[in-house]
């Protein structure tokens, strides 16, 4: 060995040839990637710091967002989006400021009690959530519950209490019929819907679909939803425990009947598609039987052809992926043995889930500042209006690129701190002897990879961005571009699409190469890159048939909580909508089924690469393998059919030439 001859690699000293840890760097050049050392046994923990100018980016950056943050809370107010503002800058529900130039009799009221903002023309439907219309909007205590054919009804209605549908500062007396002091009559019935008063007449001109929305927003049906929740709280919390109980016992059915699982997957989703096809061919020819010339046959022929070239492609993929399969079985086995071994693995997708939605709920607020931003501007007619704050208009694509850039960069972390704990089980023989891998690797994480998790994130951002102005383009030129220029835009968003997930794809495995070697982004992608295309035809399998039967995991944990959920709850005579706790545990039970099988699947792809750098570091004799026994009879069955393949050919070749002689003798 270098170390014995005292011929090591220039940046590595070793203290005793006999010594059982590995080789480490005393000294690295600042962008100078340190060479792996001969005897590599798992993530290397002397490192340096790594894209440092992009941790720097991302910290200058966010200095930024705080200044977006502080510009959009000094100019803006998302209640004038949620609650509604009227014609004199009063918002709805809420006490309000005397604003300048503006009669002290309709700016800066009291709105507590009125919490509904009612417009006067029925037909600006852009007034609803406008905030610089013409139309006349007032705040006001309910929405007309019948047609006002009236003035004396509308004077009536104040009278009453109901609601007062005119200026705040005429006297019911001197209501009039025109259209500024008061509404035009008759005024048509009206329902709440998100804080407005949206016309009847609006709702069943477009089939009812406000109707629809309206009533479940309405309050009596919130109240309802919520007396539900209450008295089924405790049903609830047995539900997410089942989505939890059935959540453990997939990912152990995962581990131990792996085979079983993925063989029975590859099974049915075979004879579905030669059932479908089958099927589709059957009612074409019935469909021709009956009218030779109906759209019918024209449509199944179409669906049967496309169908069949789906089988025949899937047969095929399956047939040259056959031997594949085997590593697929045995990486689902690894995964489950590296999760038992480390339970708290399954936590981390909890904390970056918490963290998200706080972050989420950071961002949708200060968006929602940033879009209502704007200076109030009394018009020539009194009325206020609100001008947009134009720095704040543009800035708004900061704020949008931040979400999405820090979204990537906590997801990034995540990934790396999973991949650096299952590549520590791997490559530790004595697993038992393991010493916190999950705070180590994300000691590492914070120490030395934050700016390369930053650099892939701010990839992944951009291209997103690209694909949200690319949308906002098409919508502005919906209609006006043309047929080409329209199915060019389609294209182009299309690239970005398939663009998007191939780059989601390499940074995935590029954190697996950061958690391992410590190198920076860009070499880690090259290194993952390398490796996958080397081994094409199992990262096919592995994404194939094993993506499918995690999905069909999540599917079958929903599934069944429902199922128990039905069975628990169908006969309460207590609950008006039972179905509601049975929906909460259903997305309960699939966000836990997600994060356990969100780790399962990081686990998988980390042991996949894990096991293509043992194989090709290793030869099983002289430097033994890191990989478990059964990952090792795969290698080995491989190895035999490699040489099998080989003498095979080598005796062809021996056979031709004894042909040859012979020709020549």
């Amino acid at each position: 060995m270098p170390c014995c001859s005292g011929q090591g690699r220039q940046p590595y000293a070793i203290a005793s040839c006999t010594s059982q840890t590995r080789v480490r760097p005393i000294r690295v050049k600042s962008g100078e990637d340190q060479e792996v050392p001969d005897d590599f046994d798992g993530p290397l923990s002397e490192r340096s710091c790594r894209d440092v100018f992009f941790l720097l980016l991302f910290l200058v950056f966010w200095g930024g967002m705080g200044y977006v943050t502080y510009l959009a809370l000094v100019g803006g107010n998302m209640f004038r989006l949620l609650y509604g503002v009227d014609s004199w800058g009063n918002i709805c529900g809420v006490k309000n400021d005397v604003i300048a130039n503006v009669s002290s009799s309709l700016s800066g009221q009291d709105m507590t009690a009125k919490q509904f903002l009612f417009f006067y023309d029925l037909t600006d439907v852009g007034a609803i959530f406008s905030t610089t219309t013409d139309t006349v909007r007032l705040c006001v205590k309910s929405c007309p519950s019948e047609n006002v054919t009236s003035v004396a009804a509308i004077q009536t209605l104040a009278h009453n209490g109901t609601t007062v549908l005119c200026q705040y500062d005429v006297p019911i007396t001197s209501y009039v019929d025109d259209g500024v002091i008061c509404p035009n009559v008759p005024v048509g019935q009206a329902s709440p819907f998100l804080n407005r008063c949206v016309p009847d007449s609006l709702t069943s001109g477009v089939d009812g679909v406000l109707s629809s929305v309206s009533s479940v927003f309405s309050a009596n049906t919130w109240k309802t939803i919520l007396k539900d929740i209450e008295l089924s709280w405790k049903d609830v919390l047995i539900l997410v425990a089942v989505g939890f109980g059935f959540s453990l016992v997939m990912t152990a059915l995962m581990r131990f009947f792996a085979a079983f699982i993925i063989y029975l997957t590859i099974i049915v989703f075979v004879l579905g598609s030669l059932g479908g096809t089958a099927y589709l061919w059957y009612r074409w020819h019935a469909e021709k039987t009956v009218d030779a010339a109906g759209q019918n046959v024209q449509t199944f022929l179409i669906a049967a052809i496309c169908a069949t070239v789906v089988t025949v492609i899937v047969l095929l993929l399956l047939l040259i992926m056959r031997k594949r399969i085997g590593l697929v079985v045995q990486l689902f086995q690894e995964a489950g043995k590296a999760v038992a071994r480390m339970p708290l693995l399954l936590l981390q997708p909890v904390w970056t889930t918490i963290v998200t939605i706080l972050f989420g709920a950071y961002w949708v607020v200060i968006f929602l500042y940033i879009y209502t931003a704007g200076t109030p501007v009394v018009q020539s007619n009194g009325y206020v209006s609100f001008q947009t704050d134009t720095l704040l208009e543009k800035l708004v694509w900061y704020h949008v690129f931040g979400g999405l850039w820090m979204l990537q960069f906590l997801i990034g972390c995540q990934h790396v701190t999973i991949a650096g704990a299952v590549a520590t089980w791997f490559f530790t023989r004595n697993k038992k002897k393991m010493q916190s891998p999950i705070s180590k690797s994300m000691g590492r994480l914070i120490r030395y990879h934050l700016g390369s998790v930053a650099f892939g994130a701010m990839i992944i951002a951009l291209v997103q961005l690209a694909r949200i102005i690319l949308a906002y383009i098409q919508n502005r030129l919906k209609g006006r571009a043309g047929e080409v220029a329209d199915f060019l835009l389609r294209c182009l968003a299309c690239c970005l699409w398939c663009f998007e997930k191939v780059l989601k794809f390499i940074n995935r495995n590029a954190y697996i190469m950061i958690s391992i070697y410590g190198y920076n982004f860009c070499k880690s992608a090259q290194r993952a890159f390398s490796v996958l295309v080397s081994n094409a035809l199992r990262v096919a399998a592995l994404n194939s048939i094993g993506d499918f039967c995690l999905f069909l995991g999540k599917v079958a944990v929903v599934a069944s909580t429902v199922v128990v959920g039905i069975e628990l709850l169908q006969n309460r005579t207590d609950l008006t909508y039972y179905p509601v706790p049975i929906v909460l545990g259903a997305i309960c039970a699939y966000l836990i089924a997600h994060c356990f099988f969100t780790v399962y699947e990081m686990a998988i792809d980390t042991i996949f690469l894990c096991f293509c750098e043992d194989e090709e570091r290793n030869d099983g004799v002289t430097k033994p393998y890191y990989s478990s026994v059964g990952l090792r009879d795969y290698l080995q069955k491989q190895e035999r059919a490699i040489r099998a393949k080989q003498s095979k050919k080598q005796q062809k070749q021996q056979q031709q030439q004894g042909y040859d002689n012979e020709g020549y003798e």
